[in-house]
């Protein structure tokens, strides 16, 4: 035989061994996943709880823990009862676990036990995405459980190909405050550059600082498993002032200052729960805002938007993944059009799809095949595409920019700012591209 048929028998067997070992250990970490599962008592449709035990590994206070489990000493619950309140634990997002367990003693009692492994929430924020064309760094601090009661603070600073700011934000969370309601706020101060393309060829252009402050409140009235006209408010100052960055001639200059209080109303339709990276539901959001203009040179405004997503898992390892996002703008001030980049379609730099009026859209499946504690691993592939336009019906009566790819995450969900996305697509107008998010 001659030695090169052996060396690729060799290889191929090889080959086969790592395939092998592959299989294994997917399904060896699936098994491990698959043995921590609540339990329900056989043969029962509702049971008394007379006491509740909240087990944890890190700071979430109790108080909010037991305001999302919905339960109290003395209650008769059903299954579906505590299923709902495992999962509104699971979507305040700082857990990387949450099971229960039932016991029933000798005097009839019994112990409702609920086991929620807190992640690690206190974190540096070091995110950098794009490519030597595109990208954006972004540094801070945030702590999403600050105090243990699921107050968010954040210190992020950005910069990038089109972008340098520095942000203030913080949120107090529904279980602090009247039914669900919650409120966020933020502060932004930092210098933007937009530009619009035409056949990937950079036709205007805008160069500005802004100033942000802005406050929400959310969901005052809404249940969570039952619909209730719950609209947000939110209401914002800003200003932005352009500088002299496009005075060349193949980018026309534009400057201005314009000031505004920007008061907008949204409403959403559904429920999405989220167990780790992954999600299951739908949610239908919509929304009009008005620019008022606090001086002569900031003309109002009206902007419409809309947005959908269904996320359907069909199992602890296949998801499918669908969203789509629109909305409208009567202003003609350049730096308060859409733009719109990579985080919308994927393998686009930003600015490609632009315009009053714009919309995105994705279809993909998910492939989860590891999910632990301390070790995730999802591969997506996709369909990604947009448009944008002055006029909106042209959104949709002209070609779109659009992609098809494939992902691959590594996630750590104990720590759940640690991890990494590759990302390869082929896009329409482009070459093939290459992407990571960190």
């Amino acid at each position: 035989m001659q030695p090169i048929i052996i060396f690729n028998i060799v290889r191929a067997k090889l080959h086969f061994v790592k395939i092998k070992w592959y299989i294994f250990l997917l399904i060896f970490f699936s098994f491990i996943d698959s043995q921590a599962q609540d339990l329900w008592p056989e043969n029962t449709k509702s049971i008394r709880i007379d006491s509740i035990d909240i087990k944890k590994n890190w700071r979430t206070k109790n108080r909010i823990i037991l305001n999302e489990l919905g339960i109290t000493p003395g209650m008769v619950i059903t299954k579906r009862t505590l299923e709902e309140g495992i999962t509104k634990i699971w979507n305040v997002g700082n857990f990387s676990d949450v099971k229960y367990s039932i016991e029933t003693f000798q005097n009839n009692r019994t112990l409702l036990t609920i086991i929620a492994k807190d992640a690690i929430t206190i974190v540096p924020i070091v995110s950098f995405s794009g490519n030597k064309e595109d990208f954006k760094l972004t540094l801070g601090l945030s702590d999403n459980n600050f105090l243990g009661k699921n107050i968010k603070l954040g210190l992020v600073g950005s910069f990038g190909t089109n972008i340098k700011d520095f942000s203030i934000r913080f949120g107090i969370p529904r279980q602090l405050l009247y039914k669900n309601m919650a409120i966020s706020g933020r502060f932004t101060y930092g210098h933007n550059e937009q530009y619009r393309y035409d056949n990937g060829e950079k036709i205007s252009g805008v160069s500005y600082d802004k100033l942000e402050i802005g406050t929400s409140i959310s969901n005052p009235w809404n249940e969570d498993f039952r619909y209730t006209f719950s609209p947000d408010l939110g209401i914002t100052y800003f200003q932005h002032t352009t500088d002299s960055i496009f005075n060349q001639a193949e980018i026309p200059p534009s400057g201005y200052k314009v000031n505004y209080l920007n008061v907008s109303f949204s409403e959403s339709i559904g429920y999405i729960t989220k167990k780790r990276h992954q999600r299951d539901g739908y949610l239908i959001s919509g929304g009009i805002g008005t620019g008022i203009g606090l001086d002569s040179h900031s003309p109002h405004f009206l902007t419409l938007g809309l947005s959908a997503t269904y996320n359907k898992l069909f199992n602890r390892i296949v998801q499918f993944r669908s969203q789509f996002s629109t909305a409208y703008t009567t202003s003609e001030v350049p730096s308060l059009i859409f733009y719109k980049g990579g985080n919308d379609v994927k393998g686009l730099l930003y600015g490609e799809i632009s315009g009053k009026a714009f919309y995105t859209a994705y279809i993909g499946g998910h492939f989860t095949y590891v999910n632990n504690n301390w070790f995730a691993m999802e591969q997506s592939f996709f369909v990604n595409w947009g448009n944008g336009k002055d006029i909106y019906t042209d959104i949709f009566t002209t070609a779109p920019l659009g992609s098809i790819g494939t992902g691959l995450s590594f996630m750590v969900p104990m720590i759940p700012w640690l991890y990494v996305n590759f990302f390869y697509t082929i896009t329409n107008g482009h070459n093939p591209g290459f992407s990571v998010d960190f």
